[in-house]
């Protein structure tokens, strides 16, 4: 049933193309708003990632680009981006015309800007694929094999890289032509260093674990629910978090958020964060310390030299049903230490509170070596690339 549903939305997606390509070229000649357009976007419903950022530095600095921003009109995102300019609706008319008119096609996510991620990524192994120049933000910083993004299953005209280590393991192991891959920093980053904010917050982030992984009642038997829910439940934690005038925000993965009225909370100072009403990197800016299994958020943290602890309680059960490992290591490469059972976790937890949520000079020395360059540039070093392609 799956298979016939997503052969049935290639096929949609192929007659469209079919359909509105005439329509396009006619308009790209004769309709201001759709020349030298650069199209951005994230995945069409929310914008808080590299997407926003290199969207709202454009209208501030280069306001006589014409670019759009995509995004459904119901999201809890949309007005902070409609104030800033041109949107379009995801999936709509208009946004299929925008794709294939575009000079530019700039996203956080694979296929970028298009309007559905995944059919116009197979179109694209096939040869059906938009005129723009296509521009890789990413979603976060690359640190396990992901055969998917390889050349030539993913071709690109530039894909920006976070790091240092990451963007020597992506020359090496990617085989994109040469150029395509660039060490610029992830536009968000920018904002990180200048709205570094810590309160009194410790967030827990942990990612998710694939799309095969159970989900529904069955989530209730999974090592992540009962890992965390004990977590929560740990008769320690609102103490500690009392005694130091603490909260704690329990934010999973946007993947996982379906799973969140499952977890319960028995103390007013541990927040069960939905995504529609908190904003992540707001979070990030205001934490003290992050707590995360295998989400590459720890790098934006580590951006900020913020302490983090890796609770991997499934090690092998995150490989079976995520991302095999690469080249990094949390234990040689790591920004904090890694703990396997919740006593660890608690130890580990009351040492960095007492040590006022500085980080070691292990984990700081292993920050400056992933990230040579920490400043405010990112969006600046992106738009020059981008403007040259």
């Amino acid at each position: 049933m799956y298979k016939l549903k997503r052969l049935a939305i290639y096929l949609k997606n192929m007659i469209l193309l079919l359909v509105l390509w005439p329509v396009a070229a006619i308009l790209r000649k004769t309709n201001k708003a759709y020349q030298h357009l650069w199209l951005v976007a994230e995945r069409g419903f929310d914008a808080r990632d590299n997407g926003y950022w290199f969207f709202r530095y454009l209208r501030e600095n280069h306001p006589q680009i014409n670019a759009c921003y995509v995004i459904d009109n119901t999201s809890p995102d949309y007005d902070k981006v409609a104030r800033l300019g041109q949107t379009v609706r995801m999936a709509s008319i208009r946004h299929y015309l925008m794709y294939l008119t575009a000079d530019k096609l700039i996203s956080t996510h694979v296929q970028p800007a298009s309007p559905d991620l995944m059919a116009f990524y197979h179109l694209r192994q096939i040869g059906i694929h938009p005129r723009g120049k296509q521009v890789w933000l990413q979603h976060g910083i690359i640190k396990d094999e992901m055969k998917r993004e390889h050349y030539p299953y993913l071709k690109l005209d530039f894909f920006a890289s976070g790091g240092k280590m990451e963007y020597d393991y992506l020359i090496a192991e990617f085989g994109f032509p040469k150029g395509v891959v660039q060490y610029t920093g992830l536009c968000r980053y920018d904002n990180l260093t200048r709205g570094n904010n810590p309160s009194n917050e410790i967030l827990v982030m942990p990612t998710w674990r694939g799309f095969n992984y159970p989900h529904g009642d069955a989530f209730y038997e999974t090592a992540y629910y009962k890992q965390f829910q004990s977590l929560l439940n740990n008769p320690l934690l609102p103490r500690m978090l009392e005694e130091h005038n603490l909260k704690l925000i329990f934010y999973p993965h946007i993947e996982i958020q379906k799973e969140l009225s499952k977890f319960t909370s028995p103390s007013d100072r541990i927040i069960l964060a939905d995504w529609h009403d908190f904003d992540v990197q707001t979070l990030l800016l205001h934490c003290n310390l992050l707590i995360t299994d295998y989400s590459s958020v720890f790098f934006d943290v580590g951006y900020m030299e913020k302490p983090v602890i890796y609770y991997q309680f499934d090690q092998e059960e995150f490989r079976k049903f995520h991302y095999k490992e690469a080249y990094f290591s949390y234990e040689k490469h790591g920004f904090g230490p890694v703990v396997k059972t919740e006593e660890a976790l608690m130890d580990a937890l009351l040492k960095c509170v007492q040590n006022n949520f500085r980080m070691e000079k292990e984990y700081h020395d292993r920050l400056d070596a992933f990230f040579p360059i920490r400043d405010e540039q990112n969006c600046e070093r992106t738009f020059q690339i981008v403007s040259k392609l």
